[in-house]
C-alpha cells in the first residue's frame, strides 16, 4: 500500500506537471490574441497548427504521467511489500510471509514429500531483557537471526515468528537430516558466546514431520506442542512431537 507522504508526493508531482501545461497554453492563448485580424488566414492556420502542437504536447504529457505514475507506484507497492513481509530488526522473513507461504505449500510441495517444521525460542529471553536491557535483546535475536540463516537451504524458509520465538520450514527433507540439522543448531548456539555483552543463551525447538498428504496447519500445532514440551523437560533441548 502507499503511504500518506508517497501519495503527497505522487499528486504534488501531477499538480506541477499540469500547471506547467496549463502556463503553455496560457502563453500560446495571449499571443493568438495580439495577432492583426487582417492576418485572418494566416491566423487561422497558426490557431490549427498550434491546436494541434498543444493538444499533442498535452496528450505526450498525459502518457509520460501515466507510464512514470504507473512506474512509481509499482515501485512503491514493490517497497510496501517487502516491508509487510520482512520483520524490521533481524530482517528475516515475519510471520505474515509464512503465512502467505502456507497458503501456496500445496504448490511447493509438488516436487516433495516430506517436510519439517521447527519452533525455536530463546530460553529465558525475558530475564536477559529485565536484567540486561531491551537493546542486548535484540542484539541477540540478530545474532539468532544470522546463526539460524547459515544453516538454512535453498527453498526452505526461516522466518521471525514473534518476540524471540522462530520457525523454520525444511522442505523435501528426511526426518534424521532435519533432527539432525536442528540439534546442531541447539548445540552451536549453546557453545556459542554472543558479542552482545559476552552474553550467553540456549534455546527450545519443538520439531514435527509432514508429508504430502498432511495439513501442514496441523503440523505447525504439532511443532508448537513439541516446544512446549522441550520447555517443560527443562528447556536447552529438542523434542520431536510423535503422533499416537
Amino acid at each position: 500500500m502507499i503511504s500518506y507522504q508517497e501519495k503527497k508526493h505522487l499528486i504534488y508531482k501531477i499538480i506541477f506537471i499540469i500547471l506547467s501545461a496549463l502556463v503553455v497554453l496560457s502563453v500560446i492563448r495571449v499571443l493568438l490574441f495580439h495577432y492583426n485580424a487582417e492576418n485572418s488566414a494566416f491566423l487561422y492556420n497558426f490557431i490549427v497548427k498550434e491546436f494541434l502542437f498543444s493538444l499533442s504536447s498535452v496528450l505526450f504529457i498525459v502518457f509520460t504521467l501515466y507510464v512514470f505514475m504507473k512506474e512509481e507506484v509499482k515501485q512503491i507497492n514493490s517497497k510496501a511489500m517487502t516491508y509487510a513481509f520482512t520483520d524490521a530488526l533481524t530482517g528475516l522473513n515475519n510471520r505474515h510471509y509464512l503465512n502467505s507461504f502456507l497458503e501456496k505449500f500445496s504448490a511447493v510441495r509438488k516436487y516433495n514429500s516430506n517436510f519439517a517444521v521447527v519452533f525455536i525460542d530463546i530460553d529465558r529471553f525475558k530475564l536477559v531483557n529485565d536484567t540486561l536491557g531491551h537493546s542486548t535483546g535484540d542484539c541477540i535475536l540478530k545474532s539468532l537471526a544470522l546463526s539460524l540463516q547459515s544453516v538454512i537451504r535453498p527453498g526452505d524458509i526461516l522466518c521471525r515468528y514473534g518476540g524471540e520465538e522462530f520457525v523454520i520450514v525444511f522442505c523435501d527433507i528426511f526426518k534424521e537430516d532435519a533432527l539432525s540439522k536442528v540439534e546442531q543448531i541447539r548445540d552451536s548456539i549453546e557453545k556459542r558466546t554472543f558479542e552482545c555483552k559476552e552474553q550467553k543463551i540456549t534455546i527450545s525447538a519443538g520439531i514435527s514431520f509432514g508429508s504430502k498428504d498432511n495439513d501442514i496447519n496441523e503440523v505447525m500445532e504439532h511443532s508448537d506442542k513439541a516446544l512446549y514440551m522441550a520447555k517443560d523437560a527443562g528447556r536447552n533441548c529438542v523434542k520431536v512431537y510423535n503422533l499416537v
